[in-house]
């Protein structure tokens, strides 16, 4: 009955990161390594630990797949929990060195994102007028540190559909005394003339350069292209994907129909119509002037250079998460 709980606890936790109850990628991987740390601590014996760990980071990255954050955070969890195993660590010692292991991950995700925002707000200068995107706990972070030194700003923001996540950020920038104004996403070609700067978050940073963020961050980056208004992306490095990813190969999640066209309406229209509501797109890496990091900014053709500095190897020989959960099952059997 304990087991089916907790089996339960994970999908209720993957069904909240999936582009749903929680909004940032980062609160997502946090929301996981919350839960990921309950369920190493309940956990009755070594299998069943194995078990509830690698079901979590499975669901979590079908429910959330373009978040490199979740599957990098996943990845250094899975080596560490093989590499235990492979000692023959007791339960006691599991639960003690995985949730070590899990602070660690969140206190330098938190780092990276501070540091990359200090770097970014040197970018602002008094009087931008930003436009944004969705919700990005990076941008917010950069508009505050630009609060912090004394720069006037204002923002405009996307409503962010589907989702609406621009209208929640834009409470939270009036509530900080930004003067902001919130748009309908297909007004961003007239408005982006008037502003000086785009500032986006991102789910993942390609190989190539090139980012997957909400959906509408494309259109509103050749806008910004068209307009001579500069594009920037702030993002840790523990947002670029590790993994040999170009854009047109992300699988691209969708929201429901229902989303967009409800049950009553689809009854009238019928069975024909077909409905497509992709949840986040690419951005080509020509339409983006540079990257901000937690170690300094790039151009989006660097990224190639700066994993290959991080990691030493391009690209880094790192196992796959299926891969790394096949061996840690195959040792509890």
């Amino acid at each position: 009955m304990y087991h089916n709980k907790i089996m339960k606890l994970i999908d209720d936790v993957a069904l909240k990161i999936g582009y749903g109850e929680i909004m940032g990628s980062t609160e997502s991987v946090e929301f996981m390594l919350d839960n990921m740390k309950y369920i190493i601590s309940v956990a009755n014996n070594v299998k069943d630990l194995a078990q509830y760990v690698t079901t979590l980071v499975s669901k979590s990255i079908k429910a959330r797949p373009t978040s490199a954050m979740l599957i990098n955070s996943s990845r250094q969890i899975l080596i560490k929990l093989d590499e235990l195993l492979d000692k023959e660590t007791p339960l006691d010692k599991l639960k003690r060195e995985l949730p070590k292991l899990i602070d660690d991950i969140s206190v330098k995700a938190k780092m990276a994102i501070d540091q990359a925002a200090r770097i970014a707000s040197h970018r602002i200068v008094d009087g931008d007028h930003i436009m944004t995107i969705s919700y990005s706990r990076s941008v917010l972070r950069t508009l505050d540190y630009a609060i912090m030194d004394g720069k006037k700003i204002k923002v405009t923001i996307l409503e962010s559909r589907p989702g609406g996540e621009g209208i929640i950020v834009a409470k939270i920038l009036d509530k900080k005394g930004i003067p902001t104004t919130l748009i309908v996403d297909s007004a961003a070609r007239f408005f982006v003339k008037n502003v000086t700067k785009v500032l986006m978050g991102a789910e993942a940073v390609a190989a190539n350069g090139a980012v997957i963020n909400k959906v509408g961050s494309s259109i509103l980056a050749l806008n910004a292209h068209e307009a001579r208004v500069r594009v920037f992306v702030v993002a840790g490095i523990n947002k670029f994907s590790l993994e040999t990813v170009f854009g047109e190969l992300v699988d691209i999640p969708t929201a429901k129909e229902e989303t967009l066209l409800p049950p009553d309406k689809r009854k009238e229209i019928g069975d024909n119509l077909k409905v497509f509501i992709p949840l986040v797109d690419v951005t080509p890496p020509e339409y983006i002037d540079a990257i901000i990091t937690d170690k300094g900014v790039i151009a989006p053709q660097a990224v190639p250079f700066l994993l290959k500095e991080v990691y030493g190897a391009l690209p880094p020989k790192l196992p796959e998460i299926k891969d790394l959960i096949a061996k840690i099952l195959s040792k509890v059997q």
